[in-house]
């Protein structure tokens, strides 16, 4: 995935929500809020960079909308993707634990007219844990080929949570790949699950627990859970302690309570050790510290293993030398 990135910084114009040419590949890094709505025509492509996050009133999808890692849009309105009948293919990619939410209704234009130009497809493709979350009415057209598929890793899953109705053509199917959770919470017409796994229709928590993700509500009219849904996803892995003898103990102390004679001596293998029952410790907060450091960032300057807080992104942060990541829970291996 770095890789691909890579290679298409090189070729990316910046995105700043200016209008979009067929054949062109437009790249957004860092955060963008538009108030209108944005058309991605056939052959063009949008690329949202790892950890960027565009919002919008709608969408229209005639080329491709690529959403990298960590990567979300929110839209305010509609999505429509792929042209009835243009013969000419159209697709959603989001990547691991990237999101798409919308406050509108997802409509699927099938390109092939309903199979008599085969060979051209409107999909969404979901990487492992990502999230697909429609507030609004879903509509699928195409009766050939699955609207939604799954690209990620092969033990892992993705979401898609259709919060209003749900309808298709009669012999569509949403999905052909088991790790495509699938989570209806109204009324499902003409649209057939396929081998993802379903919780529908009128789904609930109560109805089919061991499908239903954490951070999303029972209320179908709650909007914008998405982020929540993706940060409760756990692809942790988790090995044993080191058993062994310490190599060396705490020698340095900062404490509000009364101090015990064996502390901070009793601490194995630390350098600066804090107590406190009713005291948190506050690391340095910022405004914002874009992926990749930007002009106007909170910190001009950053330094290889500095360590903020993102208000605007709500995780702590980490300097790598060359981009600022949130510090998430990962194998220990």
């Amino acid at each position: 995935m770095v890789l691909f990135y890579g290679i298409a910084d090189a070729q990316c114009t910046p995105y700043t929500g200016q209008a979009m040419n067929p054949g062109q590949t437009y790249c957004l890094t860092g955060n963008l809020t538009l108030v209108n709505d944005i058309t991605i025509p056939q052959g063009a492509v949008l690329i949202i960079q790892p950890g960027g996050a565009l919002i919008v009133k709608g969408i229209t999808v005639s080329g491709e909308l690529e959403i990298g890692d960590t990567g979300s849009v929110k839209s305010e309105g509609a999505i429509l993707i792929g042209e009835f009948g243009s013969k000419k293919s159209s697709k959603i990619k989001l990547g691991t634990k990237a999101y798409l939410s919308l406050t509108g209704s997802v409509s699927q234009g099938d390109p092939t007219f309903f199979g008599t130009y085969p060979g051209s497809m409107s999909t969404i493709e979901m990487g492992t844990y990502s999230v697909v979350e429609i507030c609004g009415t879903f509509n699928q057209q195409s009766t050939t080929y699955p609207f939604v598929n799954y690209i990620g890793a092969p033990l892992g899953k993705a979401y898609c949570i259709a919060k209003a109705q749900v309808s298709g053509g009669g012999t569509s199917v949403l999905s052909n790949d088991s790790q495509i959770i699938a989570i209806a919470m109204d009324t499902v017409t003409g649209l057939l699950p396929g081998n993802s796994a379903f919780c529908g229709p009128n789904a609930t928590q109560a109805l089919c627990p061991a499908l239903w993700p954490a951070g999303l509500p029972d209320d179908k009219f709650a909007c914008g859970f998405a982020d929540e849904v993706v940060h409760e996803l756990d692809d942790v892995c988790t090995q044993p302690g080191i058993s062994g003898t310490p190599d060396g103990y705490t020698k340095m102390g900062i404490t509000i309570q009364q101090k015990a004679d064996v502390w901070p001596g009793n601490i194995p293998n630390g350098f600066l050790a804090l107590q406190s029952k009713t005291k948190g410790f506050v690391i340095t907060r910022v405004q914002h510290v874009s992926s990749v450091p930007q002009s106007g960032d909170a910190v001009a300057e950053p330094k290889e293993g500095m360590l903020v807080y993102d208000i605007q992104d709500r995780c702590v942060k980490l300097y790598n030398g060359t981009q600022w990541k949130c510090i998430e829970k990962s194998c220990n291996n």
